[in-house]
């Protein structure tokens, strides 16, 4: 939530007006969209701020809409509705996943390991970065959350993983790195400090079909698990006795994680996200049926994309003019979709 933003909500009140009135004046549909603007909840899309300014007679930085970019950087511009490709950095954007949200805090809670599952843009890196934006809040701060991509080139080898892993700990890695025990004598420091390491690994899969992440590789996560109170936050497109080499499946390694598998929203976690992100961009009823059509990824499906109901939100709100003003629009928007929706799932 931003700071409340009292010069717009001044320029209302020294006109005598309600924010019913003003939502009426500048064709939003709903008032509490103007209240979650002057609260600072939200801010207004490039589009409904010119109609302020129009209506209030002022420029924007009189309305509070740019503010001191020495200090900011950015103008309120910077802070989309929908946040399509975007990394999550509020957790209050990270809609439905109730029950996988309570889960796996509960589980890191309690020091055990948690694998997420899913298919390409489900959230699953949302789910990760979730845990690392409210660990300190409802963890505690004994314990200490770090983060790795198994994409990267520093992860392709064991030396590089554990070089990697002391480094989002921040914990020295010496001039000759073991590998695993590199790793094991980092966390047995922060052992002694009381301190509980978790790890959240993305894009697990990397780790499969490598003769160098090997049997040794997996058990040597484990024993750390027991030794040194390591938790595991893995994410990976399958579950992990498909992702990893079949010489690895008789390990125990997998017996210490409860899998959350992540779907599609349903009815109702679709319906709160297209209510929520409608009110604050201010979209009217025939705008939100954009996004309960092409948040789907079948015709006649009662399940949503939360990656398609982020693009479809963010292409009406960047083409709000033509939306109202073109009564072909709708086809432009067909096309516009579909190319960039390909574009990241390729």
């Amino acid at each position: 939530m931003g700071q409340p933003n009292d010069l717009l909500r001044r320029a209302r009140e020294s006109k005598g007006w309600t924010q019913a009135y003003v939502a009426e004046m500048i064709e939003c549909p709903h008032s509490v969209a103007i209240s979650r603007w002057e609260s600072g909840n939200t801010v207004p899309s490039r589009n409904y701020r010119e109609r302020l300014c129009k209506l209030y007679e002022k420029n924007a930085r009189e309305l509070g809409f740019e503010q001191n970019k020495a200090i900011v950087g950015v103008d309120a511009q910077t802070s989309p509705v929908f946040l399509f490709n975007e990394p999550l950095s509020d957790p209050k954007e990270l809609y439905g996943r109730r029950r996988e949200r309570d889960t796996v805090l509960a589980r890191t809670a309690r020091k055990a390991s948690t694998s997420i599952t899913g298919p390409r843009r489900i959230g699953k890196t949302w789910l990760l970065r979730y845990l690392r934006l409210m660990g300190s809040e409802r963890l505690g701060r004994r314990f200490s959350i770090g983060y790795l991509d198994g994409m990267s080139p520093q992860c392709k080898t064991v030396a590089g993983f554990a070089a990697a892993a002391c480094a989002t700990f921040d914990l020295p890695v010496p001039q000759v790195n073991e590998g695993l025990l590199t790793l094991d004598k980092g966390l047995r420091v922060l052992l002694a400090k009381k301190l509980v390491p978790v790890l959240c690994i993305d894009e697990f899969e990397s780790f499969s079909g490598s003769e160098e992440f090997s049997l040794d590789f997996f058990e040597g996560l484990l024993a750390m698990t027991h030794t040194s109170d390591l938790v595991l936050v893995i994410a990976s497109k399958n579950p992990l006795h498909r992702v990893v080499r079949k010489s690895v499946r008789g390990s125990p390694f997998f017996n210490i994680f409860e899998q959350l598998a992540l779907k599609p929203f349903n009815f109702t976690e679709a319906e709160q996200f297209i209510q929520d992100k409608s009110t604050s961009a201010g979209f009217k009823p025939d705008e939100r049926d954009y996004l309960w059509t092409f948040g789907k990824e079948k015709e006649g499906e009662k399940a949503w994309a939360p990656l398609r109901l982020q693009l479809a939100g963010k292409i009406l709100c960047d083409e709000m003019d033509e939306v109202r003003k073109n009564p072909h629009y709708r086809q432009s928007f067909v096309e516009r979709f579909q190319t960039l929706y390909e574009a990241v799932m390729d």
